[in-house]
Order: C-alpha cells, then sequence, then structure tokens
C-alpha cells in the first residue's frame, strides 16, 4: 500500500487509495471533483494512484472539499467490495457511481463493529436452517412456511411485531440509518463475513415505510443469501423475481395471514386505518396483502384501491406522522458504555470512525449532542 508524505504535512502520511475512497464515497466522478477544485482530472487521477503528489494547497482543496478528517487518508485502506452480493430495493435506476458510494458505508459500518466486537459480546446470529432454496422454484405458499418458521423460531407469535429493529438486532444482524441521498434507493443489505448488514434510507417518508423495508431486507439475507453475483446484476428477469419474492416475504412475515385474516373485518377506509396503527403496515401493503392471500374479494379491493386514489392515500397515508421511527442503537450504546467506562472518549471515539461529526452522528444512530464536550468538573466522593 502506498503512502505518501506531504511537505508542511509531512507527519501524516497520505495514502493515494483513500482519496479514491473518499471521492467515491461522496458519489463524486473525477470531472465532478475536477470542477469543484479546479485541478485537473487527469491529475486527481494521478493522486489516487500514487503516481504523483498534490501540493499542500491542492490537499487542503481535496480534504476541505470531500469533507472527511484528515486521519481518514492517512489511515488503512481495505479494498473494495468485490464479490459480496449487494441486495439494492430499487436496484433498477441505480449508477454505478451510487452503487459504489454504498459500499464505501459498508466498509466503514464493518471496521467499526469488528472494534466493538472486541469489548463486547454481541448478539450471536440467529438464522433458522432452510432447505436449499432454488429462486426460480420459491412460492408464495414457500414464503409463507418460511415466514411462519422465522417467527417460530425467533419466539414470536403472530401477533403484530412492535418494534422489528429490536427483533433484528437482537438476532444479530447489524442496522444502520444513512442519508441516501436520493429516492433511487430505499435500503440494501449484504453479507460480509458471516454478519448480514442492512442500510435504511433515513429520509424515509414514514415508520411503516422503513419497517416494510426491513422486512424486504430480511427476505433477501435470508432466501436469496446463495445467489449468484454477476446473474443477479445481469439477469434483469432474475432481479425482478426476486424483489417480488422479498415483497410477498415481507408482507407475509408482519402479517400472518391466519392471525391478519381475522382482523379484517371491513373493507372500508376507515377500519384499515385501524389495522395500520396495529400492525404498522402500510394500508397500500395490506390491500396488497388482502389480494394475494385471497382475504377479500377483488370487488372490494377495487373498492379499497378507488378510496385510495380518491383520498389522496397512494401519496400520503393516515398515521404517517403518528406512528413513530424505529432507530438502531447497537453503536449508540457500545459507544455510550466505552465513554462511561473510560475505555475511549468521545474525541477517541469520532477519531477511531475517521468521519466528520454529522456523518457520524447520522450513520450511527447517535444523539445530537454526543460529540459536545462536557464542562462537567465535579466528581463525586467514593
Amino acid at each position: 500500500m502506498k503512502v505518501i508524505e506531504f511537505g508542511s504535512m509531512k507527519n501524516n502520511k497520505i495514502v493515494p487509495a483513500k482519496l479514491k475512497e473518499a471521492r467515491v464515497a461522496r458519489g463524486l466522478s473525477l470531472a465532478q471533483l475536477s470542477k469543484l477544485i479546479g485541478i485537473s482530472s487527469q491529475a486527481i487521477s494521478q493522486f489516487e494512484k500514487g503516481e504523483t503528489k498534490p501540493s499542500p494547497a491542492t490537499l487542503v482543496k481535496l480534504i476541505e472539499t470531500l469533507d472527511f478528517p484528515i486521519n481518514f487518508f492517512c489511515s488503512s485502506y481495505n479494498g473494495a467490495l468485490e464479490n459480496e452480493v449487494i441486495y439494492f430495493r430499487s436496484n433498477k435506476n441505480i449508477t454505478n457511481k451510487l452503487r459504489d458510494a454504498c459500499k464505501s458505508r459498508i466498509s466503514w459500518i464493518e471496521k467499526v463493529y469488528l472494534l466493538i466486537e472486541s469489548y463486547f459480546q454481541l448478539p450471536k446470529l440467529e438464522i433458522p436452517k432452510l432447505e436449499d432454496l432454488d429462486v426460480d422454484s420459491i412460492d408464495h405458499i414457500q414464503i409463507e412456511e418460511i415466514t411462519l418458521k422465522l417467527r417460530d423460531y425467533w419466539g414470536l407469535d403472530q401477533s403484530p411485531i412492535e418494534n422489528l429493529i429490536d427483533i433484528l438486532q437482537s438476532k444479530g444482524f447489524v442496522i444502520t440509518k444513512l442519508k441516501i441521498g436520493t429516492k433511487k434507493i430505499d435500503a440494501f443489505s449484504v453479507w460480509k463475513n458471516g454478519v448480514p448488514y442492512i442500510f435504511i434510507g433515513d429520509d424515509k417518508e414514514s415508520a411503516v415505510r422503513l419497517r416494510f423495508d426491513l422486512a424486504h431486507e430480511l427476505a433477501h439475507l435470508i432466501i436469496h443469501k446463495d445467489i449468484d453475483k454477476e446473474e443477479l446484476e445481469e439477469d434483469k428477469e432474475l432481479y425482478n423475481k426476486i424483489e417480488e419474492q422479498a415483497n410477498y416475504f415481507a408482507a407475509a412475515f408482519l402479517l400472518p395471514i391466519e392471525a391478519f385474516n381475522k382482523e379484517v373485518i371491513s373493507s372500508s377506509i376507515d377500519s384499515f386505518i385501524l389495522l395500520k396503527k396495529r400492525w404498522k403496515v402500510s394500508i397500500s401493503a395490506m390491500i396488497k396483502r388482502c389480494q394475494n392471500a385471497n382475504i377479500l374479494t377483488d370487488n372490494q379491493i377495487r373498492y379499497l384501491n378507488s378510496q385510495m386514489i380518491k383520498y389522496g392515500y397512494y401519496r400520503k397515508e393516515p398515521l404517517d406522522e403518528e406512528i413513530k421511527k424505529e432507530t438502531p442503537y447497537l453503536f449508540k450504546q457500545a459507544f455510550e458504555i466505552l465513554v462511561e467506562n473510560n475505555i475511549y472518549t468521545k474525541e477517541a471515539i469520532l477519531e477511531k470512525l475517521e468521519l466528520n461529526k454529522n456523518e457520524a452522528i447520522e450513520l450511527y444512530s447517535l444523539d445530537k449532542s454526543f460529540f459536545e464536550k462536557s464542562n462537567n468538573i465535579l466528581k463525586l466522593i467514593k
């Protein structure tokens, strides 16, 4: 791995590959970064390859524009994700540039996860063994069976799930929110070194959509675990198939058919608003579930859809603002314990994260005041 020492910054050994990682993480092409800092694309490419070094003034421009702390550029480069299958929700419209920006976040989260793993006994991964699943032949009946098996394995009955993030974190899934900055991606997930990671957009309009996205990604991680990366990226028909399966899984997992069926007592919109409050699933998703599971007749489904259009509920549903969004807390809890036990200061944690404060707060779901310095000068006498 190349390192370069820079003039007045000679104590800082810049890793050229980290310059590229920072640019890619910001979703910038060479041409876009070139325009922002007034340096040619060719020169930036040479900096990233370690063929030439920027002047101290140019380096400052790069660091300020890319908005990373200096220690980010001095740390080791772990390499880009190459072989892992990443399941992107809304995959059709994702550019390679956006895909690569997301890959950077995966590497950052994994690095910090490995750090806290050295201090804590983290929840063990709990996933039931499933028979070899052929993506081409998985049908709705199988998916219903898998979701019930999963609920049973996790000790859940068929009642509504109060907090899905709580459940997933306790079963060994690592979840983080991030402002993806585009509506092209709702969520994505990946298996990395035996750990399942789920990333959900923090700009999600409602709590119920966030929960559905979580359940959707859970489906990919469980029933599409062994899918071939190249085949998924090249075969649009396969992608459409696994998306449909994941959507069906999400609905079946959140709305188990026997229990949900008993509670669908009317085809009125008002009754579905009450169901939404209880099950924390969108009205549109519940209507689709009723259609797929033959809970309501075709006429009843048509009536509900007409009411959704009439009241504008396909744009924004009742209770979207009232139902509280779930928030991951694994990293927040870990950092707080490390600080309370004087293992790390808050400043040292930020140094480890190698991100600016706002980005660290967002990615690790920390309180906005987490990195603020305390002016407390008193200690209790023990």
